[in-house]
């Protein structure tokens, strides 16, 4: 039954360790900030956002095109049994509507706020794309790490498992310790299988937030510990560069940019037609050749457009109610990110950094004494697992940390 169980254990070490071994030769080294330009160059709904600001470009385009002339043929006093070159009339015009009264203008000026929403649209994307690549990264990071302290944590536990299995063999040990040893082996065993699969998951969900077809399988180079500089902002330069507050400026501009094209839409149309007309003289071969020329105008005497800049017009005030709603959106975003990074920092510095010293400190005088003096085994497995908690805590709280600046630096607005 002993020797079962010990089977059991080394096995699934030897499981975990073939299988980090044969992921690790077909790995791809990857920094932060490589993950981070992959994204940018690679994701498939940025690229769609990038689309959308060509879209509004080629509307504003469209909108500063004039309107097209329109010509026509005419044939008048068309009668059964009359030459057509001696008896009938011919007519040739052009009809041109002109684009006056400053309506192209304020079309143009519509469309371009439209491509400056859209512009603000796409860099909103590209900063939650920064930010949803660097979170999933971190996490991944930790669970990376998480996995490989299981694994040499469990890898060290079964030196102690066989060192206790020879102490029976001589019987300077109960079987009931040796169980109890085994036990805790293939607890840590289990673990680490869990933590593998977390690891495989967290991995999967990074490559997702790359949206790089071409990875594959990474190796995550960044260390958890690495303290970048971190400038907190002042509350008038997030207001300033956040995309939100951007988009909503530029719809509120264009939203009054729309009001005012509805206002001008009320003016009236005008049209200028101007052409050739060929006249046949009654009784004579002599042919009268004349000019056309006329104005048209289009009196707004029913349709005023008042449905059209009622609405343009609540559109405005709706906007306006809106870039105040995001203003204080974005404020108390970015008060809880940095809240939440102060916090972070200081349980870096101040907890788990002495905590993880202090559990690794106990874990080798427990180790010493036991090996030394045969000490309790209990202690021994007590001793091994707070420092193993210290060092899952550690990651964790790292991973927490590192979030935490990625938060900070999405609810700033910070440009990738």
């Amino acid at each position: 039954m002993r020797v079962c169980t010990s089977v059991r254990v080394g096995c699934g070490a030897l499981l975990i360790v073939g299988c980090a071994s044969a992921s690790a030769m077909a790995q791809q080294t990857l920094t932060l900030r490589e993950a981070v330009d992959r994204a940018l160059a690679s994701r498939p709904s940025l690229k769609a956002e990038a689309e959308r600001v060509h879209v509004a470009e080629g509307l504003r385009q469209q909108a500063g095109a004039r309107p097209n002339p329109e010509f026509q043929f005419q044939n008048e006093n068309l009668r059964p049994g009359m030459t057509y070159t001696q008896d009938v009339d011919t007519l040739a015009y052009v009809v041109q509507p002109l684009d006056v009264l400053g309506k192209r203008a304020r079309r143009i000026d519509a469309a371009a706020q439209g491509v400056a929403r859209t512009q603000a649209e796409y860099d909103l994307a590209k900063l939650r794309t920064v930010r949803d690549v660097k979170l999933a990264y971190w996490a991944a990071r930790g669970a990376e790490q998480s996995r490989d302290l299981l694994r040499d944590t469990m890898m060290n536990f079964q030196q102690i498992v066989d060192y206790n299995n020879a102490r029976l063999k001589v019987g300077t040990i109960a079987e009931q310790d040796v169980l109890r040893v085994q036990l805790e082996g293939e607890r840590l065993a289990i673990t680490a299988n869990i933590a593998a699969l977390r690891a495989a998951r967290a991995e999967a969900e990074l490559l997702r937030q790359i949206g790089d077809g071409s990875l594959t399988a990474v190796a995550l180079m960044e260390p958890l510990d690495v303290a970048p500089n971190v400038t907190v902002a002042s509350a008038d330069a997030v207001l300033a560069q956040r995309p939100e507050m951007k988009i909503a400026r530029a719809s509120l501009e264009e939203a009054q940019a729309r009001a005012r094209l509805q206002d001008v839409l009320a003016r009236p149309d005008l049209t200028l037609t101007y052409g050739y007309k060929r006249t046949q003289l009654p009784d004579t071969t002599t042919v009268a050749n004349t000019a056309i020329a006329a104005v048209a105008v289009k009196l707004p005497l029913f349709d005023r457009n008042e449905g059209n800049r009622a609405a343009a017009s609540a559109e405005s005030r709706r906007q306006d109610a809106l870039l105040e709603s995001t203003r204080l959106d974005v404020l108390a975003d970015y008060r809880a990110a940095s809240q939440e990074y102060a916090q972070r920092r200081t349980e870096v510095v101040g907890t788990l950094q002495p905590m993880r010293e202090h559990a690794a400190n106990l874990s080798s005088i427990a180790q010493a004494v036991y090996v030394q003096t045969g000490g309790d085994l209990l202690r021994l497995i007590d001793a091994q697992r707070s420092r193993l908690d210290a060092e899952l805590t550690w990651v964790q709280g790292m991973v927490d940390y590192q979030q935490s600046i990625a938060n900070l630096e999405a609810a700033e607005g910070v440009a990738p």
